[in-house]
């Protein structure tokens, strides 16, 4: 759940002043293969290409994957970046026969919004 993924890597994801982007590696149980650094972007954008989001699943057999990065803005609603790279990211999964069980952005908590988004709960995954 993207409650697990927050509690998982909020806290550290939260301080990087640069966008990172994680890939959690998950078994046919939905248990934790191990967490992959993908890439490292600027203050506000990270460079992500499916093929280096997928390598790590293929190279560990991972069965499902969940996408994570963070917006060092604090604010993590999603940029037309973020909802290209996660149709992008739908479409791989599919012919790579990987579930990708959902893309989180990790933001700052303040009153009356969550500190993450959730591209499954909004009903894009």
């Amino acid at each position: 759940t993207p409650e697990q993924v927050y509690k998982l890597l909020g806290t550290e994801m939260r301080a990087l002043h640069k966008e990172s982007l994680r890939t959690i590696l998950l078994d046919t149980r939905y248990n934790l293969i191990r967490v992959e650094d993908v890439s490292l972007g600027s203050v506000n954008e990270s460079i992500a290409h499916p093929r280096d989001v997928f390598r790590p699943a293929l190279i560990y057999s991972a069965y499902a994957v969940v996408v994570v990065h963070n917006h060092p803005s604090g604010d993590p609603s999603p940029s037309q970046a973020d909802h290209g790279l996660t149709r992008r990211l739908r479409e791989a999964a599919e012919l790579l026969q990987i579930k990708l069980l959902d893309h989180v952005i990790i933001g700052a908590p303040t009153e009356g919004r969550l500190p993450y988004f959730s591209f499954k709960e909004a009903g894009v995954l």
